[in-house]
């Protein structure tokens, strides 16, 4: 009797980490990001005496928006060409500009919807077993004309932590894609396998 009451509080109390922990750690995540944003220009807020909590966050969400306002009418398209050719001339600076810069409109810009888009599974590492991945580019470029085929570019997220991985450029022929979404692939890779979406 004792030994089943011991395995009931224990199976409780895995149930309740189970239940707590995501809603716990999801709270945790946003206040976070909600606490660095509001810090980038509540800090120079609570230096002037006027310390409101969120006060940074709505101001630095209007500043985006006033910037892309901006950034879309005829003048600032050209003010922003004109920065733009000004950070791609400073040495070291550049490197890190254009970067970034590729980085945004990979994952923010109208290429998105391209970008990571559909998933796909090769063979790999060897033949016989398969590595779930994204198709980021089908585009030839050198390496295709070198191969000598239509290649497409498979980046393979490693299990776990998905933000280092393998990239391949592969024969298209070699590439099976699959219906899963974008989601449904990063939390099956995230999970190492253990969460499969269905079919």
């Amino acid at each position: 009797m004792h030994a089943s009451l011991w395995v009931r509080l224990r199976r409780y109390y895995v149930a309740g980490i189970l239940v707590l922990a995501p809603t716990a750690l999801t709270l945790w995540v946003v206040w976070s990001l909600f606490k660095f944003f509001d810090n980038i220009l509540g800090g120079e807020l609570r230096a002037r005496g006027i310390s409101v909590l969120g006060l940074g966050f709505v101001l630095l969400n209007l500043l985006l928006l006033l910037l892309g306002f901006g950034a879309a009418n005829f003048f600032g398209k050209r003010l922003f060409a004109l920065w733009d050719r000004l950070m791609q001339r400073v040495p070291l600076i550049n490197k890190i500009y254009a970067t970034l810069r590729q980085l945004g409109e990979l994952l923010l810009g109208p290429s998105r919807v391209g970008s990571f888009g559909r998933v796909a599974m090769v063979e790999f590492p060897s033949p016989g077993s398969w590595g779930i991945g994204f198709v980021t580019s089908t585009v030839a470029g050198e390496a295709g004309e070198k191969a000598g085929t239509k290649v497409c570019s498979l980046f393979i997220p490693s299990a776990v932590n998905p933000t280092t991985g393998f990239l391949l450029v592969v024969p298209e022929e070699r590439v099976t894609y699959l219906a899963m979404t974008p989601e449904q692939a990063m939390k099956m890779i995230v999970s190492a396998g253990a969460l499969v979406p269905p079919r």
